[in-house]
């Protein structure tokens, strides 16, 4: 029973560290570029890993090359790939709009479970999914009602955010399979996720755009520090209880970001009762398809 409340409660830290960040890269993309934010992030999360690891995991980390390779695509996808589209739906939309549809990834789940593997589609997973669908219908909608400048594309980038950590899990899952501690496997995602950003700095300065970093902003460093929270909390929890626990759990999140955008930055966020209800829907479209 102790060992089930823990897991609970880092999915709880794991949601609030979630929705935290989501309020303060809102906050932070208005001084500075998503290129910035993105550094900030990895070096406020490999300042405070590493260490960690050394000191914690030494001299047995855990490893092999299965656990390294399947640790390394997961932090290319989730940690690189889905953080930067996030980060950008975040600035053009709004973090009570785009974490909501960043919420919509276990659809990629349900899609590749009952297409590449044939599970069958369940009364309950098929209400699920039909929320999930309109609450994220009706966020869509109403970014672009509220937001002035929201198009196709800005609604896109969230969108596939939610494709990629879609796909993450599954090779978490492979990394974990080999015996790697939570704390040690957060680490490499980050390191790989950190090396294909830097290889991305390369390319520009080869293409003649370097890349001149800015002094960090409160809210970026805050922003790396909820992301750290969060994922170390993420592992951790995966470690200890299943999916169908922790993920409902995190599914929570649009609605910390939606009374957190209320109450901290009500100026900068649109908060709409028509955004409320469909965010509402769409957290409960998450908990049945995950619980199916």
């Amino acid at each position: 029973m102790a060992v089930d409340l823990l897991g609970a409660g880092l999915a709880a830290l794991a949601t609030v560290g979630l929705a935290g960040q989501s309020i303060a890269v809102r906050q932070a993309a208005k001084e500075r570029s998503i290129t910035d934010l993105v550094a900030v992030v990895f070096v406020v999360n490999l300042l405070v890993l590493l260490p960690a690891t050394a000191v914690l995991s030494y001299p047995d980390f855990g490893l092999t090359p299965r656990a390294v390779a399947a640790f390394a695509v997961a932090g290319l996808l989730g940690s690189l790939l889905a953080r930067a589209a996030l980060f950008v739906g975040i600035h053009r939309l709004g973090a009570s709009r785009a974490e909501p549809l960043k919420s919509t990834f276990p659809l990629v789940a349900v899609g590749s479970a009952v297409l590449v593997l044939g599970e069958p589609l369940t009364p309950l997973l098929v209400v699920g999914v039909g929320l999930l669908v309109a609450g994220a219908a009706a966020v869509s909608g109403d970014a672009r009602a509220s937001v002035a400048t929201a198009s196709g594309a800005d609604i896109a980038f969230p969108l596939a955010a939610a494709l990629l950590l879609g796909i993450d899990p599954v090779f978490t899952k492979v990394g974990f399979a080999e015996g790697t501690p939570p704390l040690v496997g957060v680490t490499v995602r980050v390191l790989a996720a950190a090396g294909g950003f830097a290889g991305y700095l390369l390319w520009r300065r080869l293409r003649g755009r370097g890349y001149r970093p800015a002094r960090p902003t409160r809210a970026a460093l805050l922003a790396g520090v909820a992301n750290t929270v969060y994922l170390s909390a993420y592992l951790a929890a995966l470690s200890r209880v299943s999916v169908s626990l922790v993920a409902p759990v995190l599914g929570a999140s649009p609605l910390l970001v939606l009374l957190g955008s209320l109450v901290l930055t009500p100026d900068d966020e649109q908060v709409t009762p028509r955004l409320g209800a469909a965010v509402a829907v769409l957290v409960a479209g998450v908990v049945l398809v995950l619980q199916a």
